[in-house]
């Protein structure tokens, strides 16, 4: 006897869905954001970009504020993903630190970051924002940091327990990146490796220089 054809019962198909269409948003919000610029980043462009109705956007997220939070949270979720099982080897401090900035620039490096940062500062500084918006952008800034901590352990080993350390090195390197991608997108990019090569030996230098300085254990 022939098995008759398995379906996905009603609320599931709905709930797949309901998902792909989150994610149709999401992804056209962002990419609105790109092209466009935030300031011209309308609801109703987004939900013609994702080929629904502004109602649709509504019963998924709620409100604009609420879809807003809901991309940052997209973002999260590919960086994490990017991260999780992400490793820093090399021989030298100069080689892991390399691998640090390559795996930066998969998100300071891209434009998604500027639509994160522009999400951020609107929502952050702008007074009609609830003060349950404001504090859930704080903690997504606070993740982030948290999430390179570990990458940071492998990189510089000790020196990695000195927060001031990690904070130079990561906020160096990050504004080299995020400078780049604002290059790109006022048309102004030269890529360059001897700057890339400059910077990283420079921090290289300058945390030796501050571990010796501290007596702490200098990395290879």
């Amino acid at each position: 006897m022939t098995a008759e054809p398995t379906t996905l019962a009603p609320s599931r198909a709905r709930r797949r869905d309901g998902e792909a269409t989150r994610e149709k948003v999401l992804e056209s919000a962002i990419q609105c954001v790109i092209d466009v610029g935030y300031r011209e980043t309308s609801t109703n462009e987004i939900a013609r970009r994702a080929g629904v109705t502004w109602g649709v956007i509504q019963h998924q997220f709620g409100s604009r504020e609420q879809l807003l939070l809901a991309v940052l949270d997209h973002i999260w979720a590919r960086l994490q993903g990017l991260v999780r099982d992400a490793a820093i080897t090399g021989a030298t401090l100069e080689d892991r630190l390399r691998g640090v900035l390559d795996l930066l620039a998969v998100h300071y490096g891209d434009p998604w970051h500027l639509v994160e940062l522009q999400i951020g500062l609107d929502l952050s500084s702008n007074p009609k924002t609830s003060a349950d918006t404001r504090d859930a952008v704080t903690r997504h800034g606070a993740r982030l940091g948290e999430m390179w901590q570990p990458l940071w352990g492998q990189a510089l080993g000790d020196l990695a327990d000195d927060p001031a350390l990690v904070s130079y090195a990561f906020s160096t390197l990050r504004g080299f990146l995020v400078s780049r991608v604002m290059a790109r997108t006022f048309g102004h990019d030269r890529a360059d490796p001897t700057a890339r090569r400059l910077l990283v030996d420079g921090v290289a230098a300058s945390l030796r220089a501050e571990a010796a300085r501290r007596r702490l254990s200098v990395p290879a």
